[in-house]
């Protein structure tokens, strides 16, 4: 697991991070730092600030986490049965929820917040050590929290991140991948919510056959991309190959309700018209393919599992993960 730098104290505006920076902001918004400057004008990312790992780090040590937790693990009920577990996790999360932040730093949050994302509705979400890496992903085990539009809770849902990670399935996944618990730390970003006419996941590499890598799998669903990227519901499901040029459909999409942005805060779910529910056309996929390879291309060019948006006629990268082949 890669060792965090707590020493860096201070927010940090997306522009201002590289992928060096993943030591104190996580692989997730160090790579969308790297990818603002590197997409344009064929993709963007939307602007954004880490709370890094030395935030967290201090809040739950002020809640004495680390002891807590070392002395759950001494226990042989918790060790041996797993709803022991979900109820010890549960408990700590609603007390990590409930703790009182800094009011300094909370405020520092809001600032920001205002000032260079003009208060608009953003995604709180998660960017700790131990996710994105390339032999674990961790994908879907910690919160997000959506469309955030009222100061009042942003403080919430940043503790409301903190918390998951010690979300059930997150402690789960790292205890059987032998990642140590108390090595694990979370930055947050906040970053600006895209009011997503279409959204998905895409894989550099033909997924089924590892000697495809001029195949680009792409899933798609209308509007905010939560369950897609969760894997809760039929998506979309094509495949572009950068040698024939050629699109392969899978399965379109059937579904007939979507997630969209509530002016109040949060999302809504709205009925999609029967004829609207196809997602991706040809020039769409060829041109998601394209910026895939400019994403795989700046990363390393390491195959990358992606998570993508579109506005409009407006490509938006939202996550760029090494893409762990699931049968290995």
């Amino acid at each position: 697991l890669p060792k965090p730098d707590l020493s860096v104290q201070a927010l940090k505006p997306l522009d201002a991070l590289a992928v060096r920076d993943s030591r104190h902001c996580g692989v997730k918004a160090a790579n969308l730092g790297a990818l603002r400057s590197a997409l344009p004008p064929a993709a963007s990312v939307p602007d954004g600030f880490c709370i890094p790992f030395a935030q967290y780090a201090a809040f739950m040590k002020r809640l004495n986490v680390a002891q807590r937790m070392a002395a759950l693990e001494q226990r042989p009920d918790f060790i041996a049965d797993a709803e022991v577990r979900r109820k010890e996790l549960a408990a700590l999360r609603q007390d990590i929820m409930q703790a009182a932040v800094d009011p300094a730093q909370a405020e520092s949050w809001r600032a920001l917040w205002q000032s260079r994302l003009k208060g608009a509705g953003v995604f709180v979400r998660s960017s700790s050590n131990s996710e994105d890496l390339p032999g674990f992903s961790g994908a879907g085990l910690y919160t997000t929290v959506p469309n955030v539009t009222q100061p009042d809770a942003l403080a919430k849902a940043v503790q409301t991140v903190w918390a998951s990670v010690y979300n059930f399935d997150a402690y789960e996944a790292r205890r059987a991948a032998g990642i140590p618990q108390d090595a694990v730390v979370m930055a947050v970003l906040v970053q600006l919510a895209a009011p997503s006419d279409s959204s998905g996941v895409m894989i550099t590499r033909d997924p089924f056959d590892a000697s495809r890598r001029y195949v680009t799998y792409i899933s798609a669903k209308r509007g905010l991309g939560i369950k897609v990227v969760e894997g809760k519901r039929q998506a979309e499901q094509v495949m572009y190959s950068s040698w024939s040029k050629a699109v392969q459909v899978l399965s379109r999409s059937a579904e007939d309700t979507q997630l969209v942005a509530d002016a109040g805060g949060g999302v809504r779910e709205v009925p999609i018209a029967p004829d609207a529910r196809q997602v991706l056309n040809d020039a769409l996929v060829a041109r998601l393919a394209a910026v895939g390879r400019q994403v795989k291309q700046r990363l390393g060019k390491v195959d990358q599992d992606i998570e993508w948006a579109v506005v409009g006629d407006k490509i938006i990268i939202l996550q760029a993960r090494p893409y762990i082949d699931p049968r290995r």
